[in-house]
């Protein structure tokens, strides 16, 4: 693995992800939003008051630029200049040079609850000015960039969801990766459980499932057993995909809204994937699925599957069963 490094400013940095050429979106990466809005104007701050930065590491893989670590701090360098939040109100003044009457003064400016179109056009000057430190990785291996993740996050409080990242292969990754970003997610998670990986791990929960059988038991979703069924068999799991994405698009053309508890996702995914397999009647499972969240709040016998230890192997295989019971009828 190689290295370069460059200073590059957030006018730059802005001009670059405006068209296209800058994106948050890499696999390996956590997505953006995690910061709250003091730790945004803290970082705001450190830039205007010459407080360091850490580098933002990156790979240019056809002219595009991707974060691995640093999306939370280039994102927010961005959407700060885009004026898309203000600071916070306890944000500490700040002070910077500015050529007065001939002359080099220090100058004190108030920035606590402003966005950047706010700002007196010195503060903004300088901002605009102001530089973050990408550092671009070539020559590399996809084991390097991982390696380079987990040690780059190993101090950090990331998830063992989003962690789970470094575990998988390529080929496994650039699967949950489509399934998860699929619109049909979006209609099923929030944005925070997709913030902190929840929407992955649906994905992964749904390929265990699928490849239950009378060999192999992935119906426990405690943490441990996830990471093994990852490292062991999910590779094995790829063929499914296919005919699990059919189904995400068929849900997506069945449901124009969908409220569902998390714990029940999974199941969904997985009974979708063997109405698919089997070539059954979809429109009969769409039925099926909205008779089932129409009657969940008085439906006893399912949900003492999700009172307690809902990633308990017998809990998930009460919840399994149960969907395998009422898919008898298509």
């Amino acid at each position: 693995m190689k290295t370069s490094s460059k200073e590059r400013t957030l006018q730059w940095i802005t001009n670059q992800h405006k068209k296209g050429n800058i994106s948050f979106s890499h696999k390996l990466q956590r997505p953006i939003g995690q910061w709250n809005p003091r730790m945004k104007s803290l970082l705001i701050h450190s830039l205007l008051s010459g407080i360091p930065v850490n580098p933002i590491y990156i790979v240019d893989e056809n002219g595009t630029l991707y974060t691995l670590d640093g999306s939370q701090r280039t994102s927010t360098c961005i959407s700060y200049i885009n004026n898309e939040f203000s600071l916070s109100k306890d944000t500490p003044n700040i002070t910077i040079q500015i050529k007065e009457d001939g002359e080099t003064v220090s100058k004190e400016y108030e920035i606590a609850g402003k966005k950047f179109k706010k700002l007196d056009e010195e503060v903004q000057s300088t901002l605009l000015a102001c530089s973050l430190e990408f550092c671009t990785l070539s020559d590399y291996t996809d084991d390097e960039v991982k390696e380079m993740f987990r040690r780059q996050n190993a101090g950090k409080p990331l998830s063992g969801k989003l962690l789970r990242i470094v575990h998988e292969s390529d080929a496994v990754s650039d699967a949950v990766y489509s399934l998860a970003t699929h619109p049909f997610m979006g209609k099923l998670i929030t944005p925070t459980q997709r913030k902190n990986g929840t929407d992955r791990d649906l994905i992964i929960q749904a390929l265990m499932l699928i490849c239950t059988n009378n060999e192999n038991e992935f119906t426990s979703f405690r943490n441990k057993d996830i990471d093994v069924f990852v490292m062991d068999y999910a590779d094995k799991s790829l063929e499914k995909v296919s005919v699990l994405l059919d189904a995400l698009d068929s849900f997506d053309e069945s449901f124009e809204e969908i409220k569902i508890p998390v714990t029940s996702i999974p199941m969904l995914l997985y009974c979708g994937y063997r109405v698919k397999k089997d070539k059954k009647s979809f429109s009969k499972l769409v039925e099926i699925v909205d008779e089932f969240l129409n009657g969940y709040d008085s439906n006893e016998e399912y949900k003492q599957y999700v009172q307690s230890g809902t990633s308990a192997q017998e809990n998930v295989r009460g919840r399994l069963d149960y969907w395998k019971g009422l898919m008898k009828a298509i």
